[in-house]
């Protein structure tokens, strides 16, 4: 079993130098993070004894030596480059997804700014990611995809690939109120892109719940306990805090840079490491220690800060407006505060190498990480971890992911300068033994739940899931061999009847009912298959019989309107009840629906002559989910003690007289003659118990796969249509 990894940029980036490509690291917490988990593989306990590596090399390769730097690049890193052109690049990385997704995501909608063209080569990017896939991808392999730039890639991939997808996002997933400010378009196709997963993690429980509420208000699916089910699979969507290599951080030897804790008498270290970005508040961050120098002059000369600034997207005029703001700050606070014996804040504007960033850790008091909105934040596990002589004290944003795990740190609202301030001088004045007993309980969560950790959770929750889906999928799903069986047994019966629901079988379900009239294909379908010598249609719907005789009245078919109030038999073609009914419990029902209606926008009540139908899709999905658990127990607890039963469909509730049922209405149809085929297709919850009351013989098929009785499941509307229509074409073939 193989793992590929698919990410925006490969874990080497490569570089042209006198007519030659070299290559190095690629930066960034993905690549050396998951370098430890891959370096994991291939031991007995691991299914995953192999993996690939596919992403952009990170510069514009000839076409005439493609080849050759696949090659090089599999040979020694084991991964497989995807080309792209600069001008995409630019164009998805500068543009889509730093001018878009980014601001958006990291609650800067101010910031963001959506062009057509950028989303145009976003999809294509996707797109080129997908081809190349499909050209790796082997029959066991698992897929990972990572991050904001490869949103849409696993329903892509979902379409051509039954593997196993999982998908993490490494950044915050904003509220909904955010989400939807995004182009109609894009926000659409972003959710559903992902809903092409198994399995989404995110870092932090919140980051999960927007996710769903998003998909809920937008897609308009719900979730059961995280799970949503999707046509052909269902999704999983769940929490991963992603953490570090514990070990490497608390025990590498970074001689011969000084990590040792400056003496008495000289200043304590305050450390910033931040990448130049507007999401990491550093520009507050120096706010609130010059604020901090003012409220605390003594300890002028006794502290200092070291600000690293990372240098990033230098050609987006946005962080070089950032720049400017340090620079200025930077030398405002030395110009106020400093003399020729002290600086306050010794800025670099530099990536620092491995060694001497760990070393930086040690050597300071406090770290000061203030985020104004951060998906994780490595840097304040990296800096506790690192933390030898367990002294120290971590001040983390609240808006970090990492704060939630790290609450023994402390824990501020980085838009307050005050508290920055405040929490400065908090830390410098922390009992030694505080500082201790803070970092040993965080030490030893880092170190349980290390990015080793992480990537098996993730991996082996992909794994688990995608089986139990596929193997319920699998062990009902009309295959091609089964199918062949059905055709077989459909030709040499003497005697056949098909028994079909209407919504969300012969047609899809639609946000509008009205509007989901049959087609003339549909029509002509039906007509066909009810002129095959032998062979009776049975239409079962929750409609009105005037709706139903308005599409199929001039059809020779046997139907059933309002869940089987009324039935109409095709040798006469005249509408009667099925068996003596009262209305009279409408009298109780109706006043309660139409309470719940003044209380749901955009919900109705729709009264036939035994039935009740209180409809709520046009209504906030949001709004209405939160009242249907309401309606029905309402009506469940009146209903016991009258003559009618509750019956849940698409975005409505019914209302119908006890004792009919399609259960019922099966046994009715059934009875007038013998029949050795029977096809009962149905996709909604009220078909359960007309699969339930099918004989030995019979095919009972569910449209979708959610759980059921039935006996085989065909995933969409679409298949159920295919099926019928190669009875039609009546060779089975």
């Amino acid at each position: 079993m193989r793992l590929l990894i698919v990410s925006n940029r490969l874990p080497v980036a490569l570089s042209k130098e006198n007519g030659k490509y070299t290559m190095a690291k690629s930066a960034g917490g993905l690549v050396s993070g998951l370098s430890d988990y891959l370096n994991s593989l291939g031991n007995d306990t691991s299914e995953i004894k192999d993996y690939i590596w596919m992403g952009w090399p990170g510069t514009n390769i000839e076409k005439n030596e493609e080849e050759e730097v696949r090659r090089q690049v599999q040979q020694s890193h084991k991964a497989s480059p995807v080309f792209l052109s600069k001008k995409l690049m630019d164009n998805v990385y500068l543009g889509f997804c730093n001018r878009t997704i980014w601001p958006l995501f990291h609650y800067f909608p101010n910031y963001a700014r959506f062009d057509l063209e950028y989303w145009h080569d976003y999809k294509r990017m996707n797109e080129i990611f997908r081809d190349e896939l499909l050209k790796e991808i082997q029959k066991d392999d698992i897929i990972w995809i990572h991050d904001y730039h490869l949103m849409l890639l696993p329903a892509m991939l979902r379409e051509k690939v039954s593997n196993p997808i999982g998908f993490f996002l490494h950044i915050p997933f904003p509220s909904y109120e955010l989400y939807r400010m995004l182009h109609k378009e894009s926000r659409l196709q972003i959710l559903n892109g992902l809903l092409g997963a198994d399995l989404i993690g995110f870092h932090t429980h919140d980051y999960t719940v927007h996710f769903l509420k998003s998909v809920l208000r937008i897609v308009g699916k719900e979730n059961h306990m995280g799970k949503i089910s999707m046509p052909d699979h269902t999704v999983e969507v769940n929490t991963f805090p992603m953490g570090i290599d514990f070990n490497k951080f608390h025990t590498m030897d970074v001689s011969p840079h000084p990590s040792v804790k400056p003496d008495r008498g000289k200043p304590k270290i305050v450390l910033s490491v931040d990448r130049l970005d507007y999401s990491k508040g550093i520009v507050n961050r120096l706010k609130g220690f010059e604020l901090f120098l003012e409220k605390n002059p003594e300890w002028h000369g006794k502290v200092c800060m070291h600000m690293i600034v990372v240098p990033s997207r230098t050609g987006v005029g946005s962080y070089r407006k950032i720049k400017s703001q340090l620079d200025e700050l930077v030398g405002q606070i030395n110009g106020n505060f400093g003399n020729m014996s002290w600086m306050p804040v010794i800025y670099q504007y530099t990536s620092l190498p491995h060694k001497e960033l760990i070393a930086q850790y040690r050597m300071s008091h406090v770290a000061l990480l203030t985020p104004l909105r951060d998906g994780m934040n490595l840097v304040a596990k990296e800096y506790v971890a690192s933390l030898t002589d367990q002294k120290g004290v971590l001040i983390i944003s609240e808006f970090a992911g990492a704060a939630k795990e790290m609450s023994e740190s402390l824990v501020i609202n980085p838009n307050n300068i005050d508290e920055i301030a405040d929490a400065i001088a908090e830390a410098l004045r922390l009992p030694m033994k505080d500082q201790v007993r803070g970092n040993r309980i965080m030490q030893k969560r880092l170190k349980r739940y290390d990015v080793t950790k992480w990537a098996t959770d993730f991996v082996d929750m992909l794994l688990k899931n995608s089986r139990i889906s596929r193997d319920s999928v699998s062990r009902k799903l009309l295959s091609p061999k089964i199918q062949d069986e059905l055709f077989d047994s459909y030709q040499k019966a003497v005697s056949r009847i098909i028994i079909v629901n209407y919504d969300g079988t012969l047609v899809p379900y639609t946000r509008y009912p009205a509007s989901a009239e049959p087609s003339g294909e549909l029509l002509s379908l039906l007509r066909d298959l009810e002129t095959q010598e032998k062979t009776d249609i049975v239409i079962i719907s929750g409609r009105g019989k005037e709706e139903l005789e308005e599409w199929f009245g001039d059809l020779p078919l046997n139907l059933t309107a309002e869940h089987g109030s009324w039935i109409r038999e095709a040798a006469n073609r005249v509408w009667r009840l099925l068996k003596p009914l009262s209305s009279e419990w409408k009298e109780e029902v109706v006043p309660i629906l139409e309470t719940y209606t003044d209380r749901l926008p955009g919900s109705y009540v729709q009264e036939r002559e035994y039935s009740v139908a209180w409809h709520y899709h046009k209504s906030d999905i949001e709004q209405a989910s939160q009242l249907v658990k309401e309606v029905n127990d309402h009506l469940l607890s009146i209903t016991t003690n009258i003559s009618a039963h509750v019956i849940h469909g698409s975005k409505v509730i019914e209302v119908s007289n006890s004792g009919i049922n399609k259960g019922e209405l099966a046994m009715h149809w059934l009875s007038r003659k013998q029949y050795d085929f029977i096809l009962a297709i149905g996709a909604g919850w009220s078909d359960e118990l007309l699969f339930q009351t099918m004989p030995e013989h019979a095919w009972p098929v569910k449209v979708g796969l959610s759980q059921t009785s039935a006996r085989y499941v065909v995933k969409k509307q679409s298949d159920a249509i295919a099926l019928l229509d190669r009875l039609r074409a009546g060779t089975g073939k």
